[in-house]
């Protein structure tokens, strides 16, 4: 009695066949909720992206309100001679500066606009000039909402390199932005993008446009501009881009394929070069002008590293992800304030899409 009580309460382990099925089970589940949670995570991600352009486009519609004008995509005041004692920027040869610094101060960023010297370009240091402002010293500070969570390396990449303008100013560590301005299209490109011969940039500009001046533009083969009015976008706020993305930088990305022989000086959140004009690139390269316009490379187009297209923050203050098969010539559409009907997709852009 005593040992057919003890045979029936032993206990039953589970054989190897059984183990295995359990762990073959057990792997096919994680391999199905990977994928989710790596989806997941990059909504999340996505969504901060897109709020960090909601918070820019605010921000440039508030320096708006506050100047009547909206920032400049690039601001120029050079004199002549270039540098000379007396002009802009002396002892450096022009006053740079990017847009990005217009929209500090309705951003929570007001100590980093107050460190800032505007009389001075943004390459700007004592290292370079004893006894100038040490803009550069500024712009190494990260500001959080330049930076787009779903670039590789995040807010930790440092860009360095030299600003050649009739003398090299190197600069170091200086903080990243994935977002620029695409205040126009290129020259090359525009009748690529179906609009007339003839057509120039300046008739193509975007909401932010460069404000340009100074006695020395004739050597910069360029005239003197104001940053734009709000009334100066015939096109509809709703209907023209403010902000882009160009993310990824200093790293050079064609395509998902980081090219590791290439570096992009131009990625610091204060470095003029933060505006570019359209010319689209032939798929699988950097060849231009062609009809991938987003997330074709990261050298000067709209790029991002969220899946099929890209954030993009409008004059109106809205934000739309455009997608990566966009016509090309609907996005130079929504790229331009006064494409007055001058291609078909400036005309009807929801029958072109």
């Amino acid at each position: 009695m005593k040992v057919n009580a003890l045979k029936g309460s032993a206990r039953v382990a589970f054989t190897l066949v059984e183990l295995l099925v359990v762990i073959a089970i057990i792997g096919i589940l994680v391999g199905l909720l990977l994928p989710a949670v790596q989806a997941a995570r990059e909504a999340a991600r996505r969504m901060s992206c897109s709020n960090n352009m909601k918070q820019i486009a605010l921000s440039a519609l508030n320096h708006e309100s506050a100047y009547k004008r909206l920032p400049p995509s690039l601001y120029v005041d050079i004199g002549l001679p270039p540098g000379g004692s007396g002009q802009p920027g002396f002892p450096y040869p022009a006053i740079v500066h990017c847009w990005s610094i217009y929209l500090l101060p309705y951003m929570e960023q007001t100590q980093l606009y107050s460190a800032y010297d505007q009389k001075f370009p943004w390459f700007s240091s004592p290292t370079l000039v004893p006894g100038t402002p040490n803009n550069q010293a500024v712009l190494q500070n990260v500001v959080p909402t330049f930076v787009c969570p779903s670039t590789p390396s995040g807010a930790n990449r440092k860009i360095n390199g030299t600003f050649t303008f009739g003398a090299p100013f190197p600069f170091t560590n200086f903080a990243p932005t994935d977002y620029a301005t695409n205040s126009s299209i290129n020259p090359g490109s525009i009748t690529f993008f179906g609009y007339a011969s003839g057509t120039t940039q300046n008739d193509l500009f975007s909401a932010l446009g460069p404000e340009l001046k100074g006695a020395g533009l004739p050597l910069l083969a360029t005239t003197a501009r104001r940053a734009n009015t709000i009334a100066f976008i015939l096109d509809g706020t709703s209907n023209t881009i403010l902000m882009c993305e160009d993310a990824g930088r200093p790293e050079q990305y064609i395509g998902r394929t980081l090219d590791s022989t290439r570096y992009l000086r131009d990625g610091g959140w204060g470095h003029h070069e933060n505006d570019y004009g359209l010319d689209g690139a032939v798929a699988g390269s950097r060849t231009s002008p062609g009809n991938c316009v987003i997330n074709c490379h990261n050298d000067n187009e709209t790029y991002s590293f969220h899946t099929g297209g890209a954030t993009h923050g409008m004059t109106d203050g809205g934000v739309q992800f455009l997608s990566a098969t966009i016509s090309p010539q609907v996005y130079a559409a929504l790229i331009t304030a006064q494409g007055s009907g001058r291609t078909p997709a400036e005309i009807s852009p929801q029958t072109q899409e």
